[in-house]
């Protein structure tokens, strides 16, 4: 103690509190308008007396009432920073969203028949060049039906192993027994009226794989813009009522998107197997093409006013 006391400076003397009988060392060369707070709150108290007092004069100058403070600034107090609590963002728009329909029916006007011919053969080669014959034999019968060359193509060309059955007891590897060939046209037909007609020249010919047909319409895309266009009809039409109820006015279209839609067609199936038509010379086949619907729906936001 007496090393420490060595240290410090000549002025220096101790103090004691009422407070606290502790004794605590304190700088004679303090103010004189000090010495009545140091020795009535010793060292201690001096120090966060200070401080306190610092922190008061300053946000007094500085910062003011903290109340004027702009919201959307941080705000000083006393020394401690703290933000000013977020206000939540909210976007409010009025508008009425609807979804518009249509059916738009028309007759189809063109015809897509699909056929297969199929051979089976010992012999890869034996079955592929069967199938070349027959098919060749199909396409000439098609051209004289009055079919162009342009509406016919092969969609499908197929060579696969037939292998005989064995027994679940059977652990041998399987067999091959044969190869099936299979080539598979696709017809375009402008008249309809004839489909049948082509249909049955085919088979005659040697297509023996059922067959699928489907009826369809050339102009395609202006169908389906027509479809559009009275679909977004019908939701203006249902904004329009529902404004009228709620006694608002429609003053735009905020957005718009297609819903969906698309083509309705006759449930069809495939078309009875060539093979037992042709054994039967019975009559022609008969053929419906029936109407093709065309579905429009449009999603549409209506801005309103009062």
């Amino acid at each position: 103690m007496s090393d420490v006391r060595r240290t410090l400076p000549q002025d220096f003397r101790p103090i004691t509190t009422s407070a606290e009988p502790s004794r605590r060392y304190a700088y004679g060369g303090l103010p004189a308008w000090w010495r009545p707070i140091a020795r009535g709150l010793g060292g201690l108290s001096v120090a966060v007396t200070v401080a306190v007092t610092a922190c008061v004069a300053y946000a007094s100058l500085h910062v003011g009432d903290p109340s004027n403070a702009p919201p959307h600034q941080a705000s000083t107090w006393l020394g401690v920073a703290s933000a000013a609590p977020i206000t939540p963002q909210t976007a409010t728009a009025s508008g009425i969203t609807v979804t518009g329909e249509s059916a738009v029916t028309v007759q189809p006007d063109v015809a897509y028949l699909t056929m297969g011919i199929r051979t089976e053969a010992r012999t890869a080669r034996e079955a592929t060049d069967l199938n070349a014959t027959q098919a060749n034999a199909v396409i000439d019968a098609l051209k004289r039906a009055g079919v162009p060359g342009a509406g016919i193509r092969t969609s499908g060309l197929s060579l696969n192993p037939v292998f005989t059955p064995r027994p679940p007891s059977d652990n041998r590897p399987p067999a091959i027994s044969s190869y099936e060939a299979i080539n598979q046209v696709s017809v375009t037909i402008d008249d309809i009226t004839r489909a049948g007609e082509i249909y049955d020249a085919a088979v005659n010919a040697g297509a023996n794989s059922a067959g699928n047909l489907r009826f369809g319409v050339r102009n395609e895309r202006d169908v389906t813009r027509q479809a559009l266009e009275q679909a977004a009809s019908d939701a203006r039409g249902k904004a329009d009522a529902i404004a009228s109820g709620l006694g608002i006015k429609v003053t735009g279209v905020a957005m718009a998107s297609d819903d969906g839609g698309g083509i309705v067609r006759p449930e069809t199936s495939d078309m009875v197997a060539p093979r037992a038509l042709a054994a039967s010379a019975g009559p022609p086949t008969p053929v419906q093409s029936g109407e093709l619907t065309f579905r429009g729906r449009v999603r549409v936001t209506f801005g309103t006013s009062n």
